[in-house]
């Protein structure tokens, strides 16, 4: 904990994420089950505003992205797709600029400071597209938690994006499928994955996102480890 001290609020920031994610949604579950008539009768003009909300509350673990793709396949169908993309984008490029400015240079100049963790560093931003699309594709990575770490690697902000789109839109697409084919929003919410199709499609996602995550990390600190400059 004493060697933790200078990075608190990092640390702090990474714990306050990874709980409001299971905290808020809960809340939102209860107020999406019991609203439900009155959110069928939005217009475009509520949903642009829910659509600009979620760019903020996706940024900051308020509301999960897979729990916003799901509300908006289930009230829009896929015409959601479309801003549920550019919401995304628009939550990364702020919790990327948030996170840097939370977490600072600090960490990154210690593990600089470091041989061995420097090469690291510099194992993983050189591989960071390839990382970047592999984390996101994953379905079950926390989005704002990548979001710190990315920013804590100080990877390249147009990369960072670009790798992100690429990343999500299968998994987006998927969920917004998924809440397309609920009957009602307590199926939908208490079991997202119900269709054989979709359970399969999650599946396949997680193993390739995994799988995929370890043999880039594989190649390239093995290629640094020969000497061979990374790409």
């Amino acid at each position: 904990m004493k060697n933790l001290h200078p990075y608190r609020a990092s640390v702090l920031y990474l714990a306050l994420l990874g709980g409001l994610a299971l905290t808020v949604s809960s809340g939102l579950t209860y107020l999406v089950y019991r609203y439900e008539p009155t959110i069928l009768g939005f217009g475009w003009p509520h949903w642009a505003l829910f659509f600009v909300v979620v760019s903020f509350t996706m940024a900051f673990a308020l509301t999960p992205t897979t729990f916003t793709a799901l509300l908006g396949g289930y009230f829009l169908g896929w015409a959601s797709l479309p801003p549920m993309v550019v919401a995304y984008l628009a939550a990364a490029y702020i919790g990327y600029r948030v996170a840097g400015r939370v977490v600072g240079d600090r960490l990154l100049d210690t593990l600089l400071d470091n041989p061995k963790a420097r090469n690291a560093v510099e194992n993983l931003r050189s591989g960071q597209t390839k990382v970047i699309v592999l984390a996101r594709l994953s379905p079950v990575l926390p989005f704002a938690v990548m979001n710190v770490v990315l920013a804590m690697l100080k990877v390249d902000l147009k990369k960072y994006l670009g790798a992100s789109l690429v990343g999500m839109l299968p998994r987006t697409a998927l969920t917004v499928f998924a809440g397309t084919q609920a009957r009602n929003i307590r199926q939908l919410l208490e079991n997202p994955d119900g269709n054989s199709f979709i359970r399969t499609g999650l599946i396949v996602l997680t193993v390739a996102s995994v799988g995929g995550l370890v043999y880039v990390f594989t190649r390239i600190f093995t290629r640094r480890a020969a000497g061979s400059p990374g790409r």
